[in-house]
């Protein structure tokens, strides 16, 4: 007797924790999909193209396109990752200059290696001039840009944005035209004398209107900050 009410409660004993163990395996796959909701997507940007440019122009395009990522709720990966999966991975060096935008397929494979959502990439080539006029210089500044953006998880071509221009003395209505408005506190202010702030301008510009596609084809989806804030004393 004493037997059977001993195997009977093994028995029971079994089928709870095999019963639990369900649950927490249930648990653990549910719980990545609901976590990966509320966490952005992840984006590998390899460093750009540059040509012509003054070193402040691209230091600039390189902060605006991560301003407007992060703006739009992307994680951006740091630049020194990138730059060394680039090198040890996949056999290009720290130091190359490259004159053109590299194959998509080597990108899917960056993406897939750092274990992105997306990776970007692009050119960017000015053309600046300045004429005397009156009693000053009246610069102006030509940007192209050159933009492919990679959907990793699909294998897809995302954004293959080619030769689009601006320029660094585009008017108010020209932003609203290309969507660009919802950056424009982010542009860099323009003023007669050095190239440097025109060009700064014309590359952020070209940018805003070569990636507004891609950020306009996606779902406007924004986390809700839950957290209580104290009552500020009266």
């Amino acid at each position: 007797m004493t037997k059977k009410w001993v195997g009977l409660t093994i028995g029971l004993v079994l089928v709870f924790v095999l019963a639990a163990s369900d649950l927490a395996s249930a648990q653990q796959q549910a719980s990545p999909e609901s976590t990966a909701k509320d966490k952005p997507e992840t984006v590998a940007i390899l460093p750009w193209v540059y040509q012509k440019g003054t070193d402040g122009a691209k230091k600039a395009a390189k902060e605006f396109l991560e301003a407007v990522l992060t703006k739009a709720y992307f994680e951006v990966i740091p630049e020194a990752r990138v730059r060394l999966a680039w090198a040890k991975n996949f056999g290009h060096d720290h130091d190359e200059l490259r004159e053109e935008l590299p194959d998509p397929k080597e990108l899917l494979k960056l993406g897939r290696y750092l274990g992105v959502n997306w990776v970007i990439t692009g050119k960017a080539v000015w053309h600046t001039r300045s004429l005397w006029i009156g009693l000053g210089p009246k610069t102006k500044s030509n940007c192209t840009v050159d933009m492919l953006i990679v959907d990793v998880q699909h294998a897809e071509l995302a954004l293959d944005a080619r030769k689009v221009m601006m320029d660094s003395t585009a008017k108010e209505d020209t932003l609203k035209a290309v969507g660009t408005v919802f950056v424009s506190a982010l542009f860099t202010t323009v003023s007669g004398g050095p190239k440097t702030p025109h060009e700064q301008r014309a590359v952020q510009l070209a940018i805003a209107k070569a990636i507004q596609p891609w950020l306009s084809s996606r779902p406007q989806v924004r986390k809700i900050d839950t957290e209580e804030k104290p009552a500020q004393a009266k």
